[in-house]
């Protein structure tokens, strides 16, 4: 990749397109739930990917998905905060939603299964969730990234775990520690 760097940015954006597409469109879509909604937070995220050419310079493959993967996060989230999804008014998001039956799983979960549950969540539990458990930001980075307070950012993760615990014995799946 370094020798494409020192090419053209036309051509060094489609090696990044090429490579990386399919990996980030499976990130957005643990935040962006309808595949459409997902292929247009991937086209706005390659779009500032572009822009950001001309700044950007490739020290590894780790750092350069790593640089891919802050943009197409930060994608997802304005998508969510532009279809009011997302609100500012975390503490105001009491109810409770409905719990989705899965009767696919039997003795193991598999990873889809998984990731449907996690999808089911309502955007505000689904966003702090992937956040802080499987991106690995501390409540208060997901605070300032969100624009909410830490304890909101807690208290959303709260819910959301105990909300996939309620899922998850609801498919008769025994597990300690979501």
């Amino acid at each position: 990749m370094l020798k494409l760097f020192n090419r053209n940015k036309k051509t060094l954006f489609d090696c990044l397109y090429n490579q990386y597409s399919e990996q980030l469109f499976l990130l957005i879509l643990r935040y962006v739930v309808s595949h459409f909604d997902a292929e247009e937070v991937l086209q706005r995220g390659f779009i500032k990917v572009y822009e950001g050419l001309g700044q950007f310079k490739f020290h590894n493959n780790k750092a350069t998905l790593a640089w891919l993967n802050r943009i197409m996060v930060n994608e997802s989230l304005m998508f969510l905060r532009e279809q009011k999804r997302l609100s500012a008014s975390y503490e105001d998001h009491l109810s409770e939603p409905e719990i989705i039956q899965h009767p696919d799983v039997e003795s193991e979960l598999a990873y889809e299964s998984c990731l449907m549950l996690v999808r089911n969540l309502p955007d505000g539990y689904r966003t702090v969730f992937n956040l802080y458990v499987i991106e690995g930001y501390s409540h208060k980075e997901i605070s300032e990234m969100l624009k909410v307070s830490e304890s909101a950012s807690r208290s959303q993760l709260t819910r959301a775990r105990s909300l996939l615990k309620e899922q998850l014995k609801s498919t008769h799946y025994e597990i300690e520690h979501v």
